[in-house]
Formats: structure tokens, C-alpha cells, sequence
């Protein structure tokens, strides 16, 4: 949980919070994000992430296949090092769009890591909607 404020170094390091380094230990599994961020994972929820991804149908269904590919495909395993930071792939950066300013947002089951300026437009655009986003979840 929690929303986090930071900056890549001049490398490309993001320094993590404690609280979140605490949850998803000293390996983590980053991978594309869902609308352009990029989703950190701890090793134990990754492996549940899996597990669902495997239970598609890879030879009959095309969906199946091509997310199968992308998601895991792009995904990288990154060790936490000694101060808290973590190296961020290029290619994961670039298809978040990554400035020096990123928003760190802890979700229930892994965290997204967003440019600034885009976390604004999403945060901004859901508080707005968040009645009609609620209509369309089960048990809200």
C-alpha cells in the first residue's frame, strides 16, 4: 500500500522505500505494467502471476500466446542492492516513459512504478470516476 514520490539516479536507480523493499524482499521481477508503467513483483507473487498466465490455453488461444510472450518475455529479475535501489531495464523505462520524477504505487499483490506526469493524469482522471469505476466491480 501507499504512494511514494522519488527520482531515478543519473543510472537509472530507483532507491525503495523501506516499507516496500520490507514486502518484496531482495529479488524482484519487474515487468511491463498495464497502461505504461512498470510492475514490480516479489518472487513469491510472481510465481502466482505464473502459475494464472500458465493456466491459458498457449496453443489455442492467440491472446494466450502473445500476452504469454510480451509479459514474460520482457520480464526481468533484479536484485535489490545493499542500499535499497534497483537498476531499472531500458527497455521496461522506455515503454514506461520514464522521466527522472516516477511515482512508486504499492497495489494488493505487487507495485507499479509511473512517470510522474502520467500518474497525475491517471490519479487525477480516477478520483473523477471513481463512483462509475466501483459500479463496475463485483461486491462494490
Amino acid at each position: 500500500m501507499g504512494t511514494y514520490e522519488h527520482r531515478l539516479d543519473s543510472k537509472a536507480r530507483l532507491v525503495l522505500p523501506a516499507k516496500i523493499r520490507e514486502k518484496l524482499g531482495d529479488v524482484v521481477v519487474a515487468a511491463l505494467g498495464l497502461e505504461n508503467c512498470i510492475s514490480l513483483y516479489s518472487e513469491e507473487e510472481w510465481g502466482r502471476f505464473l502459475e494464472k498466465i500458465k493456466s491459458q490455453p498457449f496453443y489455442s488461444n492467440r491472446d494466450a500466446r502473445e500476452f504469454q510472450r510480451i509479459m514474460v518475455g520482457a520480464a526481468e529479475e533484479i536484485t535489490v542492492d545493499g542500499t535499497g535501489r534497483i537498476l531499472l531495464p531500458g527497455h521496461l523505462r522506455k515503454y514506461a516513459g520514464l522521466t527522472q520524477e516516477v511515482v512508486i504505487s504499492g497495489l494488493a499483490d505487487h507495485v507499479e512504478i509511473w512517470d510522474r506526469e502520467r500518474w497525475v493524469n491517471i490519479w487525477e482522471a480516477g478520483l473523477e470516476n471513481l463512483s462509475e469505476i466501483a459500479k463496475g466491480m463485483d461486491g462494490f
